[in-house]
């Protein structure tokens, strides 16, 4: 009895390995070598695929021709993104100011200082590329231990401060936080003792709705959708929030398959993104390196790509959404496939 149970066992883990390598092989596209340490997030601005490395330098990509070698560009930086029309954004050592530069960060465009005691720790960009948010912490000064998240436009003409807390009168995480495509809204996801998201308007200053959910214990990764109505929050295990920007109505709830993990590595959703035309929302899940696609619209799942044994760090589609990049957190490896037709 014992050895038919092993002998079933074993044809299902072939069936199912058979078709892990089935679905790779149907939707894997090719292989790029991005940087040596590993990648931070990947980004697509117009039609540029940019990679972010831990060293905060940004290997770019043509979505046309992935088979050119990238453009590299490497500013001395505490963090750096591309922003729209061939440009990068970044916080400059050691000086105080955020700085756009021409593609390859040889040439200062414009800056911006920050406030006296600011140190920038983040910056993030709406999917178009047009608008962008950081987040800065003061070490110094009367607003010493302050946290606040300022936005700015594609130029930089200005740097407006729309969220502020003190990190030590109120207990709480920040782990990520977006702008919308209009430049209108902000969005944070994070922990209050539990998970914890808010959504705050721009041009007022003022937080429309703030939530926490008790069966969650923190949000880590955050997203509006194109068209900025909704808001997608993913917690740290395997369920994504799907909230109205408006009322805060939590309008449906994500959920990947549950999978047996160690107990030193747990199961969690390490990034996620929307595709350029709103249809799809993608969530990787890791250690299983699972890419998972649902239908923006009635939130089915129509996909799940296995991105091999890589860490998916970035999630990142094509301008035409056609394609999705992964990146990985440990590995220079970065991999495309092919979103299947009729989805």
């Amino acid at each position: 009895m014992k050895r038919k149970i092993l002998i079933v066992s074993i044809i299902i883990a072939v069936i199912i390995a058979v078709m892990i390598a089935a679905n790779r092989k149907n939707s894997f596209v090719r292989q790029m070598q991005g940087p040596i340490e590993g990648t931070d997030r990947i980004v697509t601005v117009d039609n540029r695929l940019s990679v972010i490395s831990k060293e905060n330098y940004i290997y770019t990509w043509q979505w046309n021709d992935l088979s050119i070698w990238p453009v590299v560009a490497k500013p001395a930086s505490n963090a750096v993104t591309t922003i729209a029309d061939d440009r990068v954004i970044y916080a400059a050592s050691g000086m105080g100011k955020l700085i756009i530069a021409d593609f390859k960060a040889d040439k200062e465009l414009s800056s911006l200082s920050l406030p006296y005691g600011a140190e920038c720790k983040k910056i993030k960009i709406s999917s178009n590329g047009k608008f962008g948010i950081v987040s800065v912490i003061f070490n110094e000064g009367t607003q010493k231990d302050w946290l606040k998240l300022a936005v700015f436009d594609s130029d930089l003409k200005d740097l407006s401060f729309v969220f502020q807390k003190d990190t030590k009168s109120e207990k709480f995480s920040l782990y990520d936080f977006a702008v919308s495509n209009e430049g209108d809204l902000i969005a944070g996801a994070g922990q209050k003792e539990k998970s914890w998201v808010f959504v705050s308007n721009i041009k007022s200053g003022n937080i429309l709705w703030e939530k926490t959910i008790e069966d969650s214990s923190k949000f880590a990764n955050i997203i509006f959708s194109v068209d900025g109505k909704t808001v997608y929050a993913a917690n740290s295990d395997r369920f994504v929030y799907v909230f109205d920007v408006s009322t805060g109505s939590l309008i449906r709830t994500l959920e990947m398959k549950k999978y047996p993990t160690s107990s030193t590595q747990l199961q969690t959703i390490s990034c996620v993104t929307v595709s350029p035309d709103g249809r799809i929302f993608a969530a990787a899940s890791q250690p299983s390196a699972q890419v998972y696609l649902w239908d923006t619209r009635t939130g089915k799942e129509l996909y799940v790509i296995q991105a091999a044994r890589e860490i998916p760090s970035g999630l990142a589609f094509s301008p035409d959404s056609s394609l999705l990049a992964v990146s990985d957190l440990v590995r220079s490896s970065i991999n495309i496939f092919r979103i299947p037709k009729g989805l």
